[in-house]
């Protein structure tokens, strides 16, 4: 490149000279957008794992997280934030701008038998999608994450090492213990990777928000004191997914909290919501579904102990926030927090995936479970192995409609916090146009001036399919994205969304089996089903779903799996 510019030079003045240099700069895709000033922005990621639309202080929850809602009153909180409704979904469409199935994640977990050994069914990151990392380290920054990847397996071409990442720490399954490696399920054990190796021990003092986070601060520091590049963190919580665990001290702040049960706690979100201005007034609770019990059915030592557990999971999301407060602290202390973008969200809404549903998915167990103490004093604390339940999820996704692993708002809708450049013009406050998760890789790509390549390693890639909110977040006009439809699938539950509209389609108990459809404007918990009194919009949504399923290869499932199964 040297001799290149030499041999211009004798030929060339230095206007002409200048001109060919930005025409060279522009063919290696490392142009000068106009988020740069004289340094591009550093990015950080910040992901919470299976936590409810309301835990947030900023939504209105009883929750402490003073550190979330002051980057959410700095910066832009989009309220209509569409995830995919399980984690390694969500992780694989935010890690490409790509709808799952064409990732290599079509499904999550077991796969029916019609999709195995099917194009997008691989279970792990394919090579016809290039990540976020991949990009960004190609275009200069110092790429860097700890925590939950669940994008790959035990081959090391598919972990972070493996797709971009220059510094990693990560677990590869989907959860794990908080306090040690403990697995999630007895038969697969916990794999913990440090860069390119398996790590054969955790440290004995190992908690996984405190963890994860020591080793972005880490990466972050080093790099500052080394190349000093511009840097992209991904921070991947395993918090609150379960088991639940969290500090002795921070359980005990909750303690009290949740005596009231789940029924109340629905009640009480939705009036913290409605106090923020998030809902309407008018909007009513979430009807409690038949399969899910009253809390006063519960015995009073039933009761007691899913209080404490509540307790654990409002303990754990406490964690992360005084984390991404000691995040906050290093970049200032840094210089660097001004010109980092921060990014929090959850990967999806609430679990009520228990430890017999792990047991009976893995058929073993009673081994397993009897090897843990639960006593009450111990629930939450270092082997012990609880979780949320059915009841705490409902409430918990208030006044939306169920949890984790269903294509409803409660599943599938996120809060996105952003945290601006300080130099950036004045952004929105609050933005409520739907969006998704596969914008957010343009909108670090334009935010990096890089260009999403037509190939790597000799692999034809396909085209990203989200589009850039960096416009919005600068403060111009959001109803583009009013305008912009985008399905889903995930267990052979269907969904699509345009502007205010949504048809879903749910087995039962969770749904009719038919389509539904909902106006999410005046119903955001899709209680009143307008399918019938609106038969046009349901036959329009309906074709555009049949649209995104060819387009994106989906193969519904041959038999129920997973979520769609009914409840134990």
């Amino acid at each position: 490149m040297t001799l290149f510019f030499m041999a211009c030079y004798s030929k060339f003045n230095l206007k002409q000279l200048a001109v060919l240099g930005l025409l060279m700069i522009n063919a290696y895709g490392i142009y000068l957008p106009k988020v740069m000033a004289t340094e591009r922005p550093n990015i950080v990621m910040i992901v919470l794992d299976d936590a409810g639309y309301s835990d947030l202080g900023i939504m209105g929850g009883e929750i402490s997280t003073p550190n979330i809602d002051r980057l959410a009153q700095q910066g832009i909180l989009f309220t209509q934030f569409h995830v995919t409704p399980n984690c390694s979904s969500t992780r694989a469409s935010l890690m490409t701008g790509m709808d799952h199935h064409l990732t290599g994640l079509g499904t999550h977990g077991p796969q029916a038998k019609n999709q195995k050994g099917q194009p997008g069914y691989e279970g792990y990151l394919n090579n016809k999608v290039v990540t976020i990392a991949e990009v960004l380290q190609d275009s200069g920054y110092r790429t860097m994450m700890a925590g939950k990847w669940h994008l790959g397996n035990v081959n090391k071409e598919t972990w972070p090492s493996g797709r971009g990442f220059d510094d990693s720490f990560a677990l590869l399954n989907g959860g794990a213990s908080h306090w040690d490696s403990s697995p999630l399920l007895p038969s697969k054990p916990s794999y913990f990777v440090d860069n390119n190796k398996l790590v054969k021990a955790l440290p004995d003092d190992f908690y996984s928000s405190d963890y994860f986070t020591d080793k972005i601060i880490s990466y972050v520091e080093t790099n500052v004191k080394t190349t000093n590049k511009p840097f992209f963190a991904f921070l991947s919580f395993t918090a609150p997914h379960n088991p639940l665990h969290a500090p002795k001290e921070l359980i005990e702040k909750y303690q009290d909290y949740y005596h009231g049960g789940w029924d109340k706690l629905q009640l009480t979100r939705l009036h913290g919501l409605k106090n923020k201005g998030l809902v309407d007034k008018q909007v009513k609770p979430q009807p409690r579904p038949d399969w899910i019990p009253a809390w006063d059915s519960l015995s009073a030592s039933q009761q007691e102990m899913s209080a404490r557990t509540m307790a654990v999971y409002a303990a754990m999301i406490d964690r992360v926030d005084q984390n991404i407060g000691r995040l906050v602290a290093s970049l200032k202390a840094q210089g660097k927090f001004d010109n980092t973008v921060i990014l929090v969200f959850s990967d999806n809404g609430p679990s009520k995936t228990t430890m017999a549903d792990y047991m009976a998915l893995d058929g073993k167990g009673s081994q397993f479970i009897a090897s843990f103490d639960n006593q009450l004093d111990n629930v939450g604390l270092a082997n012990s192995n609880v979780d949320l339940g059915s009841g705490w999820a409902y409430g918990l996704a208030a006044p939306l409609r169920l949890m984790k692993g269903y294509q409803t708002q409660g599943g599938v809708l996120s809060p996105l916090i952003v945290k601006a450049a300080k130099t950036w013009p004045k952004t929105n406050q609050r933005v409520t146009s739907p969006v998704h998760v596969m914008d957010l890789m343009p909108t670090f790509l334009e935010i990096a001036g890089a260009k999403h390549p037509a190939a790597i390693k000799g692999n034809d890639l396909l085209l990203m399919q989200g589009s850039s909110l960096l416009s919005v977040i600068q403060g111009n006009d959001s109803s583009e994205f009013d305008k912009r439809g985008f399905g889903s699938e995930l267990f052979g539950i269907k969904a699509y969304r345009l502007g205010q509209w949504k048809i879903i389609k749910l087995p039962p108990p969770y749904g009719t089996a038919r389509w539904q459809l909902y106006d999410l404007n005046s119903d955001p918990g899709e209680t009143s089903d307008l399918a019938r009194k609106h038969l046009e919009k349901t036959k329009q949504l309906i074709g555009l779903w049949h649209q995104y399923a060819d387009t994106n290869g989906v193969i519904i499932p041959d038999e129920l799996i997973l979520y769609a199964k009914p409840p134990n």
